[in-house]
């Protein structure tokens, strides 16, 4: 036997359409984290010399370019996405990554592998990559505000300040 409580509570989402980042802070973050990756990974193709493939159209530049922009941001972000589900650029605007189901951190493969780096090396495909990255983009738009990367990884961009509900919490500790 339930009682209206219990039920009540079962039907409720975990995360609460107030507690979801907001487009723009998503999209500021995204800005300050690219600006930050982008100025260290051409830092980077500058130092040695692979500047000059760019500029020609060398396939293989844009290549490195790619894999300097994912090592960058690991390099930046990686502590902060393991630790706080944050990067540089969540951490300015206020908002964290968490678990859709749980509420939860996510570990690090869901907030750098799924989130980030399997969606940056799919949009190095040309014409298909870049229509990939668009339709990414465009799931901000849903109802739910969540991107394509986040029903892959299974995330929420929630604001920084939100904590998992106590009732929810002690639901996920039971045996």
């Amino acid at each position: 036997m339930t009682d209206d409580h219990t039920e009540t509570a079962a039907a409720e989402p975990l995360i609460q359409e107030a507690d979801l980042a907001g487009r723009g802070a998503r999209l500021g973050a995204y800005v300050l984290d690219m600006l930050l990756v982008a100025a260290i990974a051409f830092a980077v193709m500058w130092s040695l010399g692979w500047h000059e493939g760019i500029t020609s159209g060398d396939p293989a530049a844009t290549v490195r370019l790619a894999m300097a922009a994912l090592v960058a941001y690991g390099i930046v972000n990686g502590h902060l996405l393991a630790r706080r589900g944050q990067t540089v650029g969540k951490m300015a605007v206020g908002v964290r990554i968490v678990s859709r189901q749980t509420g939860r951190l996510v570990p690090l493969w869901n907030a750098f592998g799924l989130r980030y780096a399997a969606f940056q090396l799919a949009f190095q495909i040309p014409i298909a990559g870049t229509l990939f990255a668009l339709a990414d983009a465009l799931f901000i738009f849903g109802e739910r505000r969540r991107c394509l990367h986040d029903f892959v990884a299974r995330t929420a961009v929630v604001n920084a300040d939100w904590e998992k509900p106590l009732a929810a919490a002690d639901a996920d500790e039971t045996p």
